[in-house]
């Protein structure tokens, strides 16, 4: 297996162990929301199952952008793993729009909330599980790499604060009435919308194309320092998952097909030893 594939499979046991972990949480969550009357622990356990379906999108992702470049596809399939990351964010969207609805009526119809210590001991192991995740997630990015494992690493951050609001508004409950568990939920939905705002035009911006200005430049500079390379005129990168494509137009002295040949050779080489990328590149476009 080569090293591509190994990172791969690695990052789909990451999030597999991901998705084992969050459906245990949802289970004990849902145990806790139904049986206290809490919407904002009932709104926290759906959270957690949104997370497993995530981590299962995820591993898919993973899997399907790992599949070859062929004749259709000649650049692979890597743009899964943003179409993933998109799917992900709409979910985590709509989810908080719902959870946003749940709470206000919940605020607006106050039913009492029934505490327990055995509850709030439950709720602060599944907080403290969370930030183990966090951790886990933050690891495997540093040795694996992919923006999915990135975005689990901070939306376990996310959540372990949810959850320690939950807990906190729980622990309120039995004190100030149950009026705190509503605003509670409506925290959370308010977190959980500003944060798929967020990842959902991060993805967007990742699937059309946004320009990468800072990589450009890096590359623009590696491109002008060859001697036989006159000017960059333009210089674009474009993402495919883990493989990068430069295209580049530049301006050269060269006169002859096999000095183009080697010059084209030349910076082949040197982009993919910096950026682990291909280039191509036009000669004499317009300015």
């Amino acid at each position: 297996m080569n090293d591509y594939g190994s990172k791969v499979k690695r990052r789909i046991i990451a999030v597999a162990v991901g998705a084992a972990v969050n459906l245990l949480l949802f289970f004990s969550k849902l145990y806790v929301g139904l049986s206290s009357n809490s919407v904002a622990i009932y709104a926290d356990s759906l959270n957690s199952l949104i997370d497993f379906a995530v981590c299962l999108a995820a591993a898919a992702g993973f899997r399907f952008s790992s599949a070859s470049a062929s004749e259709k596809y000649p650049f692979g399939k890597g743009r899964a793993e943003d179409l993933t990351e998109l799917l992900i964010s709409a979910v985590i969207l709509v989810s908080g729009g719902m959870f946003a609805y749940i709470s206000f009526e919940r605020i607006l119809y106050p039913v009492p909330v029934w505490y327990s210590s055995l509850y709030a001991v439950i709720i602060a192991l599944t907080a403290a599980v969370k930030l183990a995740m966090s951790f886990f997630f933050s690891g495997s990015f540093k040795k694996f790499g992919s923006d999915t494992l990135k975005g689990l690493t901070a939306d376990s951050r996310l959540d372990f604060f949810i959850t320690v609001c939950t807990l906190v508004s729980f622990l309120l409950s039995s004190e100030a009435g149950f009026s705190v568990d509503g605003f509670a939920g409506l925290l959370i939905s308010v977190l959980l919308i500003a944060e798929g705002v967020k990842t959902v035009f991060a993805s967007f911006g990742k699937i059309i194309g946004k320009r990468k200005d800072s990589l450009c430049e890096k590359a623009k500079i590696i491109i002008s320092n060859e001697k036989s390379v006159i000017c960059v005129k333009d210089i674009q990168y474009h993402a495919y998952g883990e493989r990068g494509v430069f295209t580049a137009d530049i301006e050269t002295d060269c006169r002859t097909a096999k000095e183009i040949e080697n010059l084209c050779f030349c910076l082949n080489e040197k982009i993919k030893e910096n950026f682990n990328s291909e280039i191509f590149v036009t000669f004499g476009g317009e300015r």
